[in-house]
């Protein structure tokens, strides 16, 4: 699977990360509320300024707040050592996969994961990596950045789960080319990003992400870098936060960044605000043995028992939910994602590039879906309280079982519409057709395989669902990504572009990676059951009826919009693996 996959890269390119060493002149940066040193990575030529605090702590009384940058001046000085991650919490149904994987028990491999380091609720870090050049010459000249925002479903993962930057820092170096300067962050997750309800401010975690961004355009240039040239990347929930930033405020307020990179953005309806916070309260009450019926309750709970609490309500959650995630608050997010773009609320002056994946879902739909009520079955889960009318028009009409080879097929190919394939042809065409899209067809194609072509450092051995990764389509990969970042245009990279990468046009025209080559085609999301999730979300899902919409089969895409609606109360995102594995690894096999 993709997760033993991304554990084996990172497994194998984390020794080239940590190959460093302090030099006689160690490389300083004085932020004035501390001073920060780096280590060097002297075979990839860059230093690495580790977990630096970007925002005041979220603890003691200022748990459940928003953020705010750090104030004051010190004379600390903070040399990274000390690795931090928020608190990490995973269902049972992802767990059990992945202990089948690792030949574990499930209660082995939970205790390991319950158990790893640097677990803090004082967790709100970034890093830097600075390729020497930009370091040395950070007076006169500045390079573009990028922010790498993770994945792990909002309930795991960290800033340096699955992402070592130091094959793509190495290929936007080449040819005398001055490279960029890459930041990875951390944000809240589980219940203390992800809470909603009338007694705090939801949506903490995005909060985060907002001010660390907010970091960068006050001090990365200290490091070389250019605050007017920042590019947020992202994979999965990192993906679908930086979604949720394009549409931040129904794109009221200027984004901090130029462009943003959207590998699979996942999106799934899943338990509202207020379930969740259902939920948290009768754990929280039961594991204290008291009542627990506010958030000011849950703020005076110890760290251990918070940590107990938010881990056993995501261990509960039910097969393919998280119960922890995004939600429309109506301020941050006025609404879906999908629905502020339908609506043209957006911040229209970010450049975007936005991938998926050939079958994203396929590869973790339960393997035992083999009748049509198994496939009801799913999409009531994946839908809640969806309505019998429109479930029938989904299984009858958008998918009927005739046009699959198998019931598998069918429901995973649901499943990829609805939470990821469709996003992404939504955002070409809200963005007037100007974006530029891909398609990662390697196969199998599941959910997250692009990520060891995206951090692919060489190493011919790494392995992607236990196939050696091509190395020249990795290259190629890398080279899109890094020529985007760096001006804009996928084609402009320091290597340069061996196929012309076409904007998405009135054509839907992709860049496809496929085994034997890169490939551009329509995309194959540009179809009628995409016009129909987004028209269904806009009009609002949960409340659809017999309707034109629900009856008659749905027109192909027009390349265009119409606005108004309701919207669902709650949208999520799909965890993938691959972020505990690596966590899982690097706290049972690395040691520093």
């Amino acid at each position: 699977m993709v997760w033993i996959a991304v554990a084996t890269l990172v497994a194998s390119s984390k020794v080239l990360a940590h190959t460093v060493h302090q030099r006689d002149a160690v490389p300083t940066v004085d932020l004035g509320y501390e001073i920060h040193t780096a280590t060097t990575n002297s075979t990839g030529q860059y230093h690495i300024f580790g977990n630096i605090p970007y925002a005041v702590q979220p603890v003691g009384d200022l748990r459940f707040s928003k953020p705010v940058l750090p104030v004051g001046n010190s004379s600390n000085v903070n040399n990274g050592s000390v690795d931090v991650m928020c608190m990490q919490a995973s269902p049972a149904w992802l767990l059990a996969n992945l202990a089948e994987s690792y030949n574990i028990s499930l209660a082995q491999f939970t205790e390991i994961f319950d158990n790893l380091l640097g677990q803090t609720e004082a967790c709100l870090a970034l890093d830097v990596y600075v390729p020497e050049g930009i370091f040395n010459n950070r007076i006169a000249t500045k390079a573009p950045v990028v922010v790498w925002i993770h994945g792990g479903g909002f309930t795991s993962g960290s800033k340096v789960a699955d992402s070592n930057p130091a094959g793509l820092i190495a290929r936007s170096t080449l040819n005398n080319s001055e490279g960029f300067v890459y930041v990875a962050i951390n944000y809240r997750l589980g219940l203390y990003g992800w809470l909603g309800g009338d007694d705090l401010t939801p949506n903490l975690g995005l909060y985060d992400q907002a001010v660390a961004l907010e970091w960068v355009q006050k001090y990365i240039e200290l490091f070389g870098g250019d605050a007017a040239r920042v590019t947020v990347m992202g994979e999965s929930a990192g993906a679908a936060s930086i979604f949720h930033q394009v549409t931040a405020y129904g794109g009221a307020q200027q984004a901090s960044f130029r462009q943003a990179i959207m590998q699979s953005p996942a999106f799934t309806v899943a338990e509202n605000m207020t379930t969740s916070y259902e939920l948290t309260m009768v754990e929280a009450t039961r594991q204290t043995g008291r009542t627990v019926s506010t958030v000011a309750d849950l703020a005076k709970l110890d760290s251990d028992t918070l940590k107990s609490i938010n881990e056993a309500v995501v261990y509960n959650a039910t097969d393919s939910g998280f119960v922890y995630g995004p939600s429309p608050d109506g301020t941050y997010v006025p609404a879906l994602p999908q629905v502020l773009l339908a609506e043209g609320k957006f911040n229209h002056d970010v450049q975007v590039m936005v991938g998926h994946n050939s079958a994203e879902l396929l590869g973790t739909t339960h393997v035992n879906i083999t009748t049509q009520s198994d496939v009801s079955y799913y999409v009531q889960r994946l839908v809640p309280n969806i309505s019998s009318a429109t479930l029938n028009y989904i299984l009858d009409v958008l998918y009927p079982a005739t046009d699959y080879s198998s019931e598998l097929v069918r429901a995973a190919q649901i499943g990829t519409d609805s939470t990821i394939g469709c996003s992404t042809r939504d955002l070409g065409l809200a963005f007037n057709n100007s974006t530029y899209n891909y398609l990662f067809a390697i196969p199998p194609g599941y959910h997250a395989e692009d990520i060891p072509y995206t951090f692919f450092n060489g190493n011919t051995s790494t392995l992607d669902d236990g196939v050696a990764v091509n190395e020249a389509i990795a290259y190629a990969l890398q080279d899109y990504l890094i020529g985007f970042a760096m001006t804009g245009d996928p084609n402009k990279s320091p290597a340069g572009a061996t196929v012309q990468f076409p904007t998405y046009g009135s054509e839907a025209q992709v860049i496809a990676f496929t085994s034997a080559a890169l490939v551009t085609r329509t995309d194959d999301m540009d179809k009628p059951q995409c016009e129909w999730w987004q028209q269904a979300m806009v009009q609002g899902l949960f409340n659809l009826t017999t309707t034109a919409t629900t009856t008659s089969k749905p027109a192909m895409p027009s390349h265009s919009y119409s606005s108004s609606g309701s919207r669902l109360p709650w949208e999520g995102s799909l965890l993938v693996g691959c972020a505990i594995l690596w966590i899982v690894w690097f706290n049972t096999a690395w040691i520093v």
